[in-house]
């Protein structure tokens, strides 16, 4: 507990400039840098990691999503993605194709689909940020599935006597998955109170809400996902890079879910505008 407490604070200590100067290049940088890692780790569990021809590609799209999410104009950043998404996805498969079974479609289809998945996830939190209000708006894809992590962990351990998906997550339970989805929808709520106290945006507190649920359900998702990943190839962890936490696909995977949702439901519902 101590080695992760520790850990927790020096993240925090070297995210909060980034988070502070998140209208420059230095944003896309830690996003860009996060995915990399985040692909690569993917990569190793799999297998990819041993061929380098495909796995050179993927970190190049891994790492420069995040760019193109911050610096293509808005007009034609969907345009970009899907061509990137698509390329990714039939590299792959024409690599397995002339490989023959050094690199079977099984894995090339996991490959592609992973680095798709942790690559638009790290890009959707620069497209957070670029939104209107989006310097309040972005921490809300941190805020809502660590919050909803952490409460759903007391919660469980308070009140938990049905488990969620066993043979997934043993540890999961019902009530602390309901206790960490309110806990987050509350904080979220919370949260809209002080922006509208410390600036001039006018909190949707409805908006809110209803976001703040739908995300923090789909954190647990996102969670379980990469739980599912790892007991289908054995491991425990992704990485090493945050001691006692694992990876950066252990410490971020809810984030590579909330952060698209959370992006598609405000850009696309004008009526979940969370400030005005």
């Amino acid at each position: 507990m101590k080695t992760r407490v520790l850990t927790a604070i020096v993240m925090v200590a070297v995210m909060v400039p980034f988070f502070v100067f998140s209208q420059t290049v230095a944003f896309p940088i830690l996003m860009g840098f996060l995915s990399l890692v985040g692909v690569i780790e993917m990569q190793q569990c799999i297998g990819v990691k041993r061929h380098p021809i495909t796995l050179l590609p993927l970190c190049a799209v891994a790492g420069g999503l995040p760019f193109l999410a911050r610096y293509v104009g808005e007009a034609a950043r969907f345009s970009y993605l899907f061509a990137v998404v698509f390329s990714v996805l039939t590299f792959c498969f024409i690599v397995s194709v002339f490989s023959g079974k050094a690199y079977p479609v099984d894995q090339a289809a996991m490959a592609g689909a992973s680095t798709v998945y942790i690559a638009v996830g790290f890009a959707a939190v620069v497209m957070l940020r670029d939104l209107p209000f989006g310097e309040y708006i972005y921490f809300l894809a941190f805020i809502i599935p660590w919050v909803t992590d952490t409460f759903a962990y007391f919660s469980g351990r308070l009140f938990g006597k049905h488990k969620l998906i066993p043979e997934v997550s043993p540890k999961k339970t019902v009530e602390g998955s309901v206790g960490g989805t309110l806990f987050a929808v509350l904080l979220t709520a919370l949260y809209g109170f002080i922006v509208g106290l410390v600036s001039e945006a006018k909190p949707n507190y409805l908006a809110l809400v209803i976001v703040a649920a739908v995300v923090s359900v789909l954190a647990q998702c996102g969670d379980l996902v990469m739980s599912l990943i790892k007991r289908k190839f054995g491991i425990k962890d992704y990485g090493k890079l945050f001691p006692g936490h694992g990876g950066v696909l252990d410490r971020f995977d809810s984030i590579l879910v909330t952060a698209p949702f959370l992006y598609f439901l405000i850009d696309l519902i004008p009526a979940l505008s969370l400030f005005a």
